[in-house]
């Protein structure tokens, strides 16, 4: 009986970690921020996307730049950017996350403590357009 539960707990480990159970990882943290940022920036929420972003990409303004930003933004490619699959790749304290679309873009993010942050990219920098 003994031996059947040594051998149930690494069963039963794999099982609760394919299950979601357990602490995120990189990738999830990446493409939680980024998915945030993406819906709220759909949403027209800025205040809620200024707190995916490090403090160097906020700048001094970062509600205001925002909000006046989002009257060139289309919300359905926005939630479809977030519901679309994300190409991540995490090198360190740095992370790519490849968006579905539009072609081509991405974020840049950095971690900052225990959490992800979106430093540049699509939407962020003040020279993209979408």
């Amino acid at each position: 009986m003994r031996l059947l539960a040594i051998l149930a707990v690494p069963v039963l480990v794999l099982a609760l970690t394919g299950c979601g159970v357990g602490p995120a990882t990189n990738q999830e943290k990446v493409s939680k921020t980024s998915v945030t940022y993406l819906k709220a920036l759909a949403r027209g929420d800025a205040a809620t996307a200024c707190t995916q972003l490090t403090r160097r990409a906020k700048g001094s303004a970062c509600e205001a730049v925002l909000t006046k930003r989002l009257s060139h933004l289309d919300a359905d490619t926005l939630r479809s950017a977030a519901d679309d699959s994300m190409d991540i790749a995490v090198h360190g304290t740095v992370a790519t996350a490849g968006l579905a679309e539009p072609e081509g873009a991405s974020f840049v993010l950095a971690k900052i403590g225990d959490q992800w942050r979106i430093d540049s990219g699509y939407t962020v920098s003040p020279g993209t357009n979408t």
